[in-house]
This record gives structure tokens, sequence and C-alpha cells, in this order.
């Protein structure tokens, strides 16, 4: 079994997706968190007597047995529920015949979400595959970091999906981290540890938000504009963006080292800034109602990912106004599906674990 946190990234974002971070390279703040006091990402496999694969997906209520080798190779279309799983199978270099599995996953928030799910499930999905095989036995394997979120790079090629590396490393990898790397095809991540000073996270927790707003979006929908717009590169404006987003991503992980919850915001409504310059897409006019009604309370808002709807992460001006926003929402929520998620950082990333 293995459980995962989502993530929020406060800056960097696109400078991590191919090929624009073959070119820059990327540099992205982002935080493991659990929603609720829960990790939301699940994924169990276990053998099967027989050579076939059931696929089980908990939040969907839907299951599938995949009876030939063929079917597992129609892994192309994003639409197929079964797309992510047989994608992972087909990364991992699983053999149809030789051994049969059941596998359920879960993701336990809303699609859509801007929370990196779709990676970060996908990355589980793989370390339960690799775990399941590894031949050290029992108790011996762990998630290999490096090795699982290249595979998911791999992954989202064949889902046709697209995507970076963004969201699986800030899964796997425990609390506030800086992600970075260096140009080049071959991408390999660093992860540097960012310590929160006592006194700035509890003053963090005391003013920080997230909303679901109930906008549900694509997020290679927006993918594709940003790409669009980075390769056209109109008067350099693409490169300056991305390299704008990359410094943001650096002061705020010097903002938040050295406990300066003002010089986040700032970092963090520059980002927010940023996404909506390479896509207008990343607001629509919903999302900019919600900011409307409350900015005169906010220090700083973004959403999640790539934006255009999902999770809204606010930073209030005090805990008082925290609540207030809150309260406000609660009361006059902008769809039947908003609502807040209490969120907390998580200490220990994603964790693989051999069942009885």
């Amino acid at each position: 079994r293995v459980t995962a946190p989502v993530r929020i990234d406060f800056a960097g974002g696109w400078s991590d997706t191919p090929p624009i971070c073959q070119k820059e390279g990327g540099t992205v703040l982002a935080a493991a968190v659990t929603l609720d006091g829960k990790r939301p990402i699940e994924v169990t496999v276990r053998p099967r007597r027989d050579k076939f694969v059931k696929v089980v997906s908990k939040d969907l209520g839907k299951r599938k047995l995949l009876r030939s080798a063929a079917e597992i190779d129609d892994h192309h279309d994003p639409h197929d529920w079964c797309c992510l799983v047989k994608s992972a199978l087909a990364v991992t270099g699983f053999k149809f015949g030789e051994r049969g599995l059941d596998i359920t996953i879960s993701a336990d928030l809303p699609k859509g979400s801007g929370m990196g799910t779709s990676s970060i499930l996908g990355a589980a999905t793989i370390a339960a595959l690799l775990g399941v095989a590894c031949p050290r036995g029992r108790g011996q394997c762990r998630v290999d970091v490096a090795k699982v979120g290249a595979l998911t790079l791999k992954l989202e090629q064949e889902m046709r999906t697209g995507g970076g590396w963004e969201d699986q490393f800030a899964g796997m990898t425990p609390g506030v981290k800086v992600l970075r790397s260096r140009p080049g095809v071959e991408q390999s991540i660093a992860v540097e540890s960012v310590r929160l000073p006592s006194k700035f996270a509890r003053e963090l927790k005391s003013r920080s938000l997230l909303y679901f707003t109930g906008q549900k979006r694509m997020a290679r929908n927006v993918l594709r504009r940003v790409l669009g717009f980075y390769a056209d590169n109109p008067h350099n404006f693409g490169k300056i963006l991305i390299r704008s987003v990359k410094r943001g991503a650096e002061e705020a992980a010097k903002a938040v080292a050295r406990g300066d919850l003002e010089a986040l915001s700032a970092c963090i409504n520059d980002y927010w800034r940023d996404k909506k310059l390479l896509d207008a897409g990343s607001t629509n006019e919903k999302v900019d109602d919600i900011i409307d009604a409350i900015r005169p309370s906010v220090s700083a808002v973004t959403l999640a990912g790539a934006g255009g709807g999902g999770f809204m992460y606010i930073l209030a001006k005090t805990p008082r106004k925290a609540k207030e926003i809150r309260t406000f929402l609660e009361k006059n929520p902008p769809s039947p599906a908003s609502k807040f998620y209490d969120f907390d950082i998580d200490a220990h990333g994603m964790v693989l674990e051999f069942l009885v």
C-alpha cells in the first residue's frame, strides 16, 4: 500500500514543465499537505491467483477486469478512467500473463482540483507496482523518489496529458521544499527542504485558508496554451515570465526560511500575476468574483496548480480576517460544491508499506 499527501505550489509553477524546464531549468517552492487530517492519495496492489488485472477506483465507484495485454496497451485516452493504471503498468514493464494483480486506487478530493492529484496518484501507483515486484522482499523496499518521479513523467506522456515534475516530487517528499532542475533533456530534480521558524509556522497556519472554488478544469487545456505561448515567445515575454516565476520561487523560499510572512505574500501575489500573464485562462469570472469579494481581508491569493478553477490558497491579513473570510464564504458559497478544507503540512511524503 502506498499513501501520499497532495501539494500546494507557492511559486515557480510552469518552470517544471518540458520543454520549458529542459531549456531554462525549473525552480518551484511547494508543500506536501494533508486535507482534513487525511492523506488523500492511496493505492493498494495485491497479487492474484490468475493472470488478470482487476482495477478498482474507490472514489469513482468503478471496477474493470483487464483480460489481455491489448487492453493494457490501450492506455492513450485520458478520458478513460482506467488509463492512469494501464499507463503505470506499461512504464513499470508489467508483462501480462506473468502474474495477476488487484489494484485499488483512491483520490479523496474533488477532481480537477489543482492539487497535483493525477500526477501524485500516478506516482503512487508506480511506487506500489514497483513495491509488489521488489526482489528484496517485504519490508526492505522504499520509494525511490528519483525513479518514480521519472517514470511518472513517462506515464503522463503515455496518457498524452503532458505535465511537469513538480506535482509528483512535491507529493513524494515531505514538508516545504524548493525543487530545482538544471537545463537539459534529462531532468534530475534536487529537493531542498525549507525549515519553517516555529513562530512563523503558527502565524502562517492561523492566517491560511484552502478553499475549493467548485470550478473544475482540465489542467492539460491550460498546459497547451502556456506551452504554445512560451514557444511563440512574443517579444521574449514567455522567457521573461518563466524567469520571473523561478526568481519568485527562490525569493519565496528565502522569505519562509527567515520567517517573513509579508515577503512571502508578495511572492505569492507575483506568482498569481505571472500565471495569469502566461495564460488568461488561469482564472475566470467566477474565481475573480470570489477574490474581489474577499480582497480587503487578503494579503495573498492564488489558485493551486495550473489554475482555471480548483483549489484557492488564501493568506489572510490576520487570523481574525481568516475567520471572517471563512464565515463569509460559508454563508455565500459561489457553487454547491464550494467548501473549505483544513490542511496541514505533511511531515512524511509518500509512504510504502507491506500488508499482512
